[in-house]
This record gives structure tokens, sequence and C-alpha cells, in this order.
């Protein structure tokens, strides 16, 4: 079974395998709009392109941000860069619609191979099987073979399929490293992580959190000190030398060490959903549980879509675009009328609105920076007031952005750690740490579990391998 033939056999299935994928994926990149989050990104990398600045401004002058994390902007900036140079430039406009959206969308066709690679990797190390690799590298694909969900991301310039991508290598690294004691792998786990990090913020904390768990792995193991404290600094050295040029351009640009602004819209969000009536939080299992099963909890828990109406008793909970009130909550979170909308979403985003149009009021040339940092501490304040309200939406949240990888990731971690495969646990730790750091602080849609939810995948595989299929264990466990 292991001969040369048989080897080339399998590899030639991978090839043939990831040529299809390829065509799979391209095929469902369109012309269409560039919108919202998305066309955040693409404004940007065309003043990087243009005008040499990260910026979010559509005229002069130009001023810097970081509302944005940056590898996202680089790499449009470059397609752009590419684009203009084969077909020549023509006026913003034409960069988020039409065909050279299209163009640019077809950076995923980096970044879904690079996921997919990933997951191979993770899933071959994790059980010692290529089939079990490459069912790992099918499964992650399930999002991406033309559901709703996985559409928009393929079809869109959407920061979460690189996220995934550099998480799922970063996890591997990190798991195949320590288990094996490679100091290369432990290396690039850190520098994979920072890389993660210049992509989706929110991996600083994760990151900082995998540092001080992965002392005690060692301490369980026994190793000596000496190696102990070598392998901390080969993974938190360049994991800070590829974080720091972005911060230090922040603190010089901006005046802020942070690595991107959103925080305290986002964390707004979720102070203000910590508010919602016992009514309503009962009814958050309806509106943010899976499609196929909203109508049956419709009908255990007694609320239908005409909850979701104008004046409902779920209103504030319906952020969809096409309700009944969509235009006119769009319209006061525009004019910073928090106390006109209707939704806790757009209350969030008026708020800010009306600290940053008081800000320029005063002359504050500050005003989105300093009306981000206001915004957040509000929210803390919000949620420091009432503890253990917030802990007890955490459930809610967990159920909207991780319905299924939550549970998956537990379980993993448990057996893991039971069954002394250290691998296995610190391959799920990191997507724990994700998962829970979005329930805690963030409004947690579906999108933002992206990352978290690849890596579940291949956990699951490398448990029912554990659990069922012992000739399969991984000899990374020792």
């Amino acid at each position: 079974m292991n001969s040369p033939y048989s080897r080339s056999v399998r590899w030639l299935a991978l090839c043939i395998l990831a040529v299809i994928l390829e065509m799979l994926w391209a095929r469902q990149m369109t012309g269409a709009p560039i919108e919202k989050d998305s066309a955040q990104l693409v404004r940007m990398a065309l003043n990087l392109d243009r005008h040499g600045v990260i910026s979010l401004e559509e005229v002069p002058p130009y001023t810097p941000t970081d509302y944005r994390e940056p590898i996202p902007v680089f790499a449009s900036a470059l397609g752009i860069k590419i684009m203009d140079s084969m077909i020549g430039p023509a006026a913003d406009d034409a960069y988020f619609s039409g065909p050279r959206a299209k163009y640019l969308k077809y950076q995923n066709l980096i970044w879904l191979p690079l996921l997919s690679a990933g997951a191979f990797w993770a899933g071959l190390t994790l059980t010692s099987s290529f089939a079990l690799g490459l069912l790992a590298l099918l499964l992650v694909n399930i999002p991406f073979a033309g559901g709703h969900f996985g559409a928009d991301l393929v079809d869109g310039v959407f920061s979460d399929v690189p996220a995934a991508a550099f998480f799922m290598l970063a996890s591997t690294a990190l798991a195949v490293g320590f288990a094996r004691s490679k100091v290369r792998l432990i290396s690039l786990a850190g520098l994979l992580f920072g890389i993660t990090t210049l992509v989706k913020a929110p991996v600083l904390y994760i990151f900082a959190g995998v540092v001080l768990v992965l002392p005690c792995f060692y301490l369980l193991r026994r190793y000596a000190p000496r190696t102990v404290l070598r392998d901390w600094l080969v993974l938190v050295v360049p994991f800070a030398c590829v974080i720091a040029p972005w911060m230090y351009r922040n603190h010089v640009e901006l005046g802020s060490f942070q690595l991107s602004q959103r925080a305290g819209v986002v964390l707004m969000y979720r102070a203000l959903k910590d508010q919602m009536t016992p009514l309503e939080y009962r009814g958050s299992f309806y509106v943010w549980g899976p499609n196929f099963l909203q109508k049956p909890l419709g009908r255990v828990l007694g609320f239908t879509p005409d909850d979701l109406r104008r004046g409902g008793r779920l209103q504030h909970l319906n952020t969809a675009l096409d309700s009944d009130f969509a235009a006119d909550d769009l319209a006061a979170e525009r004019a910073g009328r928090p106390d006109q909308t209707l939704t806790y979403y757009r209350t969030a985003r008026a708020e800010r609105t009306k600290i940053e149009m008081e800000l320029d009021r005063a002359g504050n040339p500050r005003a989105e920076l300093d009306g981000d940092d206001i915004l957040k501490n509000r929210a803390m304040h919000l949620i420091l007031e009432h503890p253990w309200r917030h802990l007890a939406l955490t459930i809610p949240f967990l159920w909207r952005g991780a319905t299924f990888v939550f549970p998956i990731l537990i379980l993993v971690l448990v057996v893991a750690v039971r069954r002394r495969r250290d691998d296995l646990a610190l391959f799920a730790l990191p997507a724990f740490g994700l998962v829970m750091f979005f329930a805690l602080f963030s409004h947690f849609i579906a999108r933002y579990a992206l990352p978290a939810r690849e890596v579940a995948t291949v956990s699951l595989i490398a448990l029912v391998a554990l659990l069922f299929l012992p000739k399969t264990n991984s000899p990374l466990s020792g």
C-alpha cells in the first residue's frame, strides 16, 4: 500500500481534486457589487495604490486609518496594481462592480487553496492517514461548494477567508511543532499567528491566551525549564516581529498602538444586546437559530415571522435589510439619532455617529478614533454594570455564531486531554479561544466563526479517528 506507485496515485488524485476545486471556486466569482465590509477594504486598497496611504476617504485629504487590518488591504492593492498593469487603470468606481471587481475576487483562488492545504496537512498529521487528510480537505470546502453563506464569501473580498487559511496553518504548526519538539515549526506558528492577527485583530487575544496556557502542556510532559523558555520565546518573538511594524505605524500616524479601530462599536453591539428583555432572550434562540431549525423552534418557543416586523415582540433583534422598518432605522443611524432606532444593532451605530458628530463640531481632528474610544468605554461600563447578565447572554451568542462548532471543540478538548493527545488539544485550543472571544465581546455573526469552524471540522475527523480508528492514531502523541 505504501509503494512508490501507490503514493504517486494518491498525490495525482490530490492534484486533480485541487484543479476541480479551483474551477468550482472560480465559477462562483462574478462582477456583482462589492459592498459593506468588502467595499471598505477595496477603498483602502485603492488609496494605498493610488495615493500611497491606507485611507477610507473618497476625496483628498486622504487621512490615514486603521479601520481595517492591513493584510487584506495589501492583497487587494496588489491585485489592483497587477490589474492596472495588464489592462490599464480606471476610475475608482470600476473596482466595486463589473469585471474589475471580479478580478479582485480572484485573490480567493489563493486563500482557498491555502486553507485546503492547511486542512490536508492537519488531517494527515493528526491521523497519520492520507485518506482522512483528503476527507478533511473536502469537508472544510463544504461551505464553499455553492451554498448562500459560502457563495457570499467566495464572491466577495471579505477578510474571513484569508483569516481561516492562516489560522488553520498556524494551529497546525503549533500542534505539530509542540508534539515533535520542532523549533522551526513553533517559530512558524508564531509567524502565522502574527499574520492572522493582521487579518483579524482579535487573534491577538487568542494568541495571548495560547502563550499563557502553553507552559501547562510542557509542565505536564515534564520538560526542562530551559526548553519551555526557549520554545516560548521562539513562538512569541516572530509573532511580535510581524505585528510590531503595523502597530508602530498606527502610533506614528494615529497616536495609538492599537491594531484596528472597530472595537468600540462591536463592543457596543454586545453591550446593548445585554439589555434585551427575558422575552427577547428566549426569542433570540428563534431568530439566531440555523435556518432549518427556525420553524420548529418558532412553534416550540411561540414565535412567528410577524414578531420581527415593526411593533413586533422581537423587532429589536431584526437586522434584515428587507424588514419593513430597515430604511427608517438606517436613516436614524446616519442622522446620529439612537433615540429613533428600533434595533440594538442600529442603536449602537447611531450612537457612534452621534459621538463622532459631536466631536467634529467641537473641532476634534481625531473624531473617529476618539469616538471609538468613548464608545468602547461606554460599552464596558454597561457590561460591568450587569456582569451576570452579560455572561447569560453569552449562551445565545454561542448559539448564533457557533451552534455546532462550540460543542465539537469542547468535546475534542476534553477527549484530547484525557487521552493525552496534546497535539490535538493544542490544535483545537486557539479555535475554542476564538469562539469564546466572539461570544463574549461581539455580536458573533456567522462568518466570524469561519476560522474556528474549519479547525473544528478537522478536529472532529481527528477525534473520530482517535476513538474509532485506532490504527490511524497519530504518531505525534508519542
